[in-house]
């Protein structure tokens, strides 16, 4: 048994749990046990304890404090036999699993795998739990792998791994030397070597060349264009690659020297974002219904789509910009969104194997079939949580059709969701590129007890293939990028979404007991923007087109009932309120209604306006999306909500969404997004961006965007009282409405641009291909464990949906 006080980190606070602090705490637990339940989550425990702290007199000040500050964050409370075991959260990224019995006045520190047994004897019982079966470890992988200390620090990876390998530098200046001439000596572009050429045998004469160049360039001037110089560059044993301009190579080579000879971390990410590494990227999105138009709004299609099309257009443009820069004038960048080709397209362009991404110029989406195990051809759209069988024949066709694409392989391959991320995977080791993982979302937190409950949510859900997929996924991933740092930390708390995959059971399949651990260097915050060509402020009168804001007003306020819309308002001239998403149920439109139904003055302050993609649950196949439905026009009539809300169904081009927010703003009404839970909230900075005030979740992504009280609320939506409230008090306030108004135009525009996204993206990727090509990581044994996964556990439970 571990005395609580050996733990240096936590001492604060175990220390202040004094005997008298033991004794309630048993009380408090006996509390608990007297409900008759063996299993707590956080907000029961916090509601459980707040009325246990003020329903006992004889508690003091001191130790009600140290109870509250041990029990803040704590994530489960679990009985089994005498013990109750408590998972704690310290802080940030650290989980301490203690438990207590009756008849000890201490706690007992317990192992993660002992845990998870208890976890699953809670589900199984005791006799089929203690059976050992699959334990899933990933972090001897990850054993050198930098670390952040700080979780202030999480999802700035790439500032972490530069300060690790400039101590490298500093420590072993010759080895750093030698690495970094490797490297260089191994760039190229289309097959042919870019930056430095053989000449350049030894780091010794690197420098040397480097001080003879920068002499060279200082006696012409900086205006010189690459063309003129570019012969006696060569001779130095330097080719294209380091500036358009004499001056622009002259500063590339001094950055050089100064790399080579100094350990300044910040000095080495500059140098190495500046080299032009990346040509051929490959975004890979197969779920849903991957098109330019007709699409959005409809099953598993929603904002990622959005998102793709614009990280594509803003990827391009950074490349060709950083291409020009580097005097690679002649050198275009290529790019594929790779998605699923769906025959029986539903009117829209998802059949074309390949289609243009309109504003670009060398990008494509390529679309792929599903396939069954003969070969045949999936005709129809597969929901996202049944498309597991068809990924692995999908990936291996795609490998062929991208190698024709690109006549040769990517530079760089990001996978968007789960789906994506797998396909990623494979191409990725198949054609030995960089595989950058874009988040968006994580299913697990958004299902409560989808993990301990898998088994019971298989047929609809298929929990098995989605978190096995997501283990096997990020871990194998180069670098992962998310909107926000709650995607990765969570707060004080609440787990973030990789740290809920840190550690967790699926009782009868496997245990894991290091997943995701959100410390490592590998996570970093990059968040999307809003298309400025698309999403600009209301008040640009002269920018926007007279005959479309009005066709959208009637069709959004004004028009009679009719086959896609329903309701109408008594009275137009009120402020809406107004929303607009996929009818999931994490969404939570019909929460936004039901808290609006709630609230008698908020109905006599404002409309309810919402889009969606139907308004007909018999023109659906998705289970959410008629379910969602249902309950909509349940609230509508149990509410009497008829004559108060609009709710139409319809898939709005981008054109469209920004003039439909710019509507709602010319009319004083406030963007609600009420999600349970939302990874980033892109339309929450498109609102935003055309000066419509925000009031969003407190679950997720929207929390970081909206900085509460200047540009817009934040606020917990199954509080509904306090939502409604919110709504109310922007659209009954004029300053307030205007002060928002305002603040989130600025706010967009200071901190959500895609061209500092896409120049992210790329920087990150030249750094952790740099780390790749160190070699420094057990990759080889990584790669071997992933495989055995793939094989052993998700293949066999991807074949199995094929059956049902």
């Amino acid at each position: 048994m571990l005395p609580v006080s050996t733990h240096h980190e936590h001492a604060r606070y175990i220390d202040l749990v004094s005997p008298q602090g033991i004794l309630a705490i048993k009380h408090f637990y006996r509390a608990l046990r007297d409900t008759g339940e063996s299993f707590f989550l956080m907000d029961q425990i916090a509601e459980h304890l707040q009325a246990f702290l003020a329903g006992d007199a004889t508690l003091d000040g001191k130790t009600k404090a140290a109870l509250q500050r041990l029990y803040s964050g704590c994530q489960e409370i679990v009985f089994l036999g005498d013990h109750t075991y408590a998972l704690l959260r310290p802080k940030i990224g650290v989980k301490r699993i203690v438990r207590l019995h009756p008849q000890e006045d201490r706690f007992e520190e317990v192992s993660r795998d002992h845990y998870l047994q208890v976890k699953d004897a809670y589900v199984q019982g005791h006799e089929i739990a203690s059976r050992r079966g699959l334990l899933i470890d990933f972090e001897p992988f990850f054993a050198d792998f930098p670390k952040v200390k700080d979780p202030s620090g999480m999802g700035e990876g790439i500032s972490l791994l530069n300060r690790h390998l400039s101590g490298q530098m500093y420590r072993e200046p010759g080895r750093f030397r030698t690495a970094l001439l490797a490297f260089l000596q191994s760039c190229s572009l289309n097959g042919h070597n870019i930056l430095i050429n053989d000449y350049l045998s030894s780091p010794d004469r690197l420098l040397r060349e480097c001080e003879n160049a920068q002499s060279m360039l200082s006696d012409i001037g900086p205006d010189v264009p690459y063309s003129e110089v570019a012969h006696d560059l060569r001779k130095l044993g330097f080719d294209a690659g380091w500036g358009r301009t004499s001056g622009i190579i002259h500063e590339a080579l001094s950055q050089l020297t100064r790399v080579m000879e100094s350990s300044d971390p910040e000095l080495f990410e500059r140098f190495l974002g500046r080299l032009p590494l990346i040509r051929k990227v490959v975004m890979v999105s197969p779920h849903g219904w991957f098109a330019q138009d007709d699409v959005l709004g409809k099953p598993d299609t929603g904002g990622q789509v959005t998102y793709v099309l614009d990280q594509a257009r803003a990827l391009e443009k950074r490349m060709q910009e950083h291409f020009n820069e580097c005097g690679l004038e002649t050198v275009m960048p290529e790019i594929v969104i790779l998605t699923r080709l769906i025959p029986n397209d539903e009117g829209t362009t998802c059949s074309q194997p390949r289609e243009k991404v309109l504003g670009s110029a060398h990008a494509w989406i390529v679309r792929v079939p599903f396939r069954d195990d003969g070969g045949n051809i999936i005709h129809d759209w597969i929901s996202r949580f049944r498309i597991w069988p068809y990924l692995e024949n999908f990936a291996e066709e795609a490998a062929s059709v991208i190698t024709a694409e690109f006549q040769g392989k990517p530079d760089l391959i990001i996978g968007h969701y789960s789906d994506g991320n797998l396909v990623a995977h494979r191409l990725a080791g198949e054609m030995d590129c960089t595989h950058c993982a874009a988040v968006h979302a994580l299913e697990k937190t958004k299902y409560l007890f989808s993990d301990m409950r898998w088994a019971d949510m298989e047929h609809e859900y298929h929990w098995s293939c989605q978190f096995t997929a997501d283990i096997i996924a990020y871990n194998s991933a180069d670098y992962i990028i998310s909107s926000s740092y709650r995607e990765i930390g969570g707060t004080a708390d609440e787990m973030g979404m990789f740290e809920s995959y840190e550690c967790f059971t699926m009782p009868g399949l496997y245990r894991v007991t290091s997943g995701m651990d959100p410390q490592l260097a590998r996570y970093n915050i990059v968040p999307p923007g809003a298309s400025e060509e698309h999403f600009y402020p209301y008040t640009e009168k002269d920018r926007r087109v007279e005959p479309v804001t009005q066709s959208l007003y009637q069709a959004l306020l004004g028009a009679e009932p009719d086959d896609v819309s329903v309701g109408r308002l008594d009275d137009p001239s009120l402020p809406p309120i107004f929303a607009m998403s996929r009818l999931d149920r994490v969404k939570n439109l019909p929460g936004l209604v039901e808290l609006y139904g709630k609230s008698e003055s908020l109905r006599k302050s404002a409309n309810l306006v919402f889009l969606s993609s139907l308004t007909d649950a018999s023109q659906s196949s998705d289970i959410e999306e008629i379910e969602q439905i249902n309950r909509i026009y349940a609230l509508l009539d149990e509410y009497d909500l008829h004559g108060h809300v609009r709710w139409r169904g319809a898939r709005l081009d981008k054109l469209e969404t920004g003039e439909v927010y710019r509507i709602i703003a010319d009319r004083g009404g406030v963007f609600a997004q009420p999600a349970f839970m939302e990874t980033f909230g892109l339309t929450v900075i498109e609102a935003m961006a055309c000066g419509l005030p925000v009031v969003v979740t407190c679950f997720g992504g929207p929390a970081e965007i909206v900085l509460p009280g200047e540009c817009g609320e934040v606020v917990n939506p199954n509080h509904h009282e306090e939502f409604a409230a919110a709504l109310e008090g922007v659209v009954s306030t004029p300053s307030k409405w205007k002060g928002y108004s305002n603040a989130g135009i600025e706010r967009v525009s200071d901190a959500f641009s895609w061209g500092a996204h896409a120049g992210k993206v790329l920087r990150l990727a030249n750094t952790y291909a740099y780390w790749n090509y160190l070699g420094l990581m057990n990759r080889d044994a990584l790669d071997q464990y992933v495989h055995t996964l793939y094989h052993t556990v998700y293949r066999p439970r991807a074949q199995a949906i094929i059956g049902e």
